[in-house]
This record gives C-alpha cells, sequence and structure tokens, in this order.
C-alpha cells in the first residue's frame, strides 16, 4: 500500500496511468459526478496522486490551487474517485484515505510555501464525520460555519462549499465567504 504524489508532466508513466483513469470515470455518463473528471477541470492541479495496492490503482485525486483562493492555499483531495467501484466518497475513511492525504499534505510541505489547505464538498453534512475519522489516522482538520468560494463563479451555488481545514486560520478571513445558513 502506497501513494504517489507528483507534478503533472514530470512523469509520463505516471501520467498516462492518471490520464487513463481520469478518462474512463469521465466517460462513465451513469455516475452523478462525471463531468467533474474532464481534462480542463485537472486544469489548477499542481500535483496528481494514486493509491496502489499490490501495484493495482485504487484511489485517484490531485491538489489543486485557484485564482479566486488567498495564496498559499490549496485544496486537497481534489477531485478524488476509486477508478476500481466508481464511487466517489467512501463508507468510511480507511488506511488508503489516511496514506493519501498523507502523500498529498507531504508534497505540498516539501513543495510549495502552503499556509492552508483544505477539503471540500458540496454535500451538507459531512465535515464533523471527517475530521473524527481523520483524527483516527493521526490527520488533525478545524471547519467553522462559512461557505467558501471554491471555483470562480459566485454566482454559481456549487462554487459556494463547506470545508475542513488545517492552517492559518488568518487566511480565511481573506477569502470570499459566507455565512452557512444552517
Amino acid at each position: 500500500m502506497y501513494a504517489i504524489t507528483w507534478i503533472p508532466g514530470s512523469d509520463s508513466k505516471l501520467d498516462s496511468i492518471f490520464d487513463s483513469l481520469r478518462e474512463e470515470q469521465y466517460q462513465d455518463r451513469t455516475h452523478r459526478l462525471w463531468e467533474n473528471y474532464s481534462k480542463e477541470n485537472f486544469n489548477f492541479a499542481v500535483a496528481l496522486t494514486i493509491y496502489f495496492e499490490n501495484d493495482v490503482p485504487l484511489l485517484c485525486s490531485s491538489i489543486a490551487s485557484r485564482p479566486c483562493w488567498p495564496g498559499n492555499i490549496y485544496r486537497i483531495l481534489n477531485r478524488t474517485w476509486k477508478p476500481a467501484n466508481r464511487l466517489t466518497w467512501p463508507n468510511g475513511v480507511g488506511q488508503n484515505w489516511a496514506i493519501t492525504l498523507s502523500s498529498q499534505i507531504n508534497w505540498i510541505k516539501e513543495n510549495t510555501e502552503c499556509k492552508l489547505y483544505f477539503i471540500s464538498r458540496q454535500k451538507t453534512g459531512w465535515e464533523d464525520w471527517c475530521i473524527r475519522s481523520f483524527k483516527k489516522h493521526g490527520l488533525e482538520f478545524k471547519t467553522d460555519n462559512y461557505k467558501y468560494l471554491t471555483c470562480p463563479n459566485e454566482c454559481d451555488s456549487t462554487c459556494w462549499q463547506k470545508i475542513i481545514y488545517n492552517g492559518s486560520e488568518e487566511l480565511l478571513s481573506q477569502w470570499n465567504r459566507q455565512q452557512n445558513k444552517l
């Protein structure tokens, strides 16, 4: 069991595996989030990650950075999917997720001047569950009562998402956000 995180374009073999799996996920029009896996949706990926078990890719995701976020903020587990069964999110956070997340966090720390990293979802009520689940693996996150602009279209309600984060809370006040309506 291991995860590899790399810069797109720096490893042609890994790029090819990732892109092939991404395209397969994108072509599955029965998946409710199939559009998330278009090539264009990875334009803001600063790194890609594949988790392997017995050299079989079982989890794919990216690390993203966007101009609509304050500097040195990165979204981890961005566009995550499980190639083997096409699930977008697990029933539980297992070791595979913890290894993938640790690989991305370590990559960010070694390759960027990251001040905050986060995970976001459109679905409501996931934050506390994720925080508790990741904590069992020694991975710490917080949340608050805001939705943050995760993509540049402020008029698109799907661009406003709850986040769990780790890092400088100071940056949160610089980010375009709105009070979460409970």
